[in-house]
């Protein structure tokens, strides 16, 4: 995508923030955190069982860096996006069963930048959601321009 107006230099500075968002907390917790210690976050939540914990330790942050880069260098942008709402929804489920259980486990969600209690979780994870939906639609919008009308149009 080639910025062409206001509007486009504004979906591409919160696609690249989000990105830099997914990025930094992916790398936090593969890096800073540890896979280790992550897994035992993850099995806090009381969802998984024991010998699933470490999977999905190991997927969920490389998820995530993978999704920031994509999103921060516009490579398959529109799957990261989704990848992005994904992801959003699922810490969502999880913090939100967490939440009605009673159960207040370090999530790691944020890493180790900052921890917060259920209620400022749950409003930065709808602002995440309404961004990565936001960038989902703008996405499809825009990609759309490619085939209107009776002949195809290259960038």
């Amino acid at each position: 995508m080639t910025p062409r107006s206001s509007w486009d230099y504004a979906i591409l500075t919160v696609r690249v923030g989000l990105g830099l968002w997914f990025l930094v907390f992916g790398l936090d917790k593969v890096f800073r955190v540890g896979i280790p210690a992550f897994s035992r976050q993850v099995a806090s939540f009381g969802i998984l069982k024991d010998p699933w914990n470490l999977p999905v330790a190991y997927v969920v942050p490389w998820f995530e860096i993978i999704v920031g880069l994509c999103l921060i260098t516009g490579w398959l942008a529109r799957g990261a996006s989704r990848g992005a709402v994904g992801l959003t929804l699922m810490f969502i489920f999880v913090s939100g069963q967490a939440w009605i259980l009673g159960l207040d486990p370090d999530c790691g969600c944020f890493g180790k930048w900052f921890t917060v209690g259920h209620g400022a979780k749950m409003v930065l994870l709808a602002v995440q959601l309404a961004t990565s939906v936001l960038l989902l639609a703008t996405e499809s919008h825009m990609n759309r321009k490619i085939f209107s009308g009776s002949q195809m149009q290259l960038p």
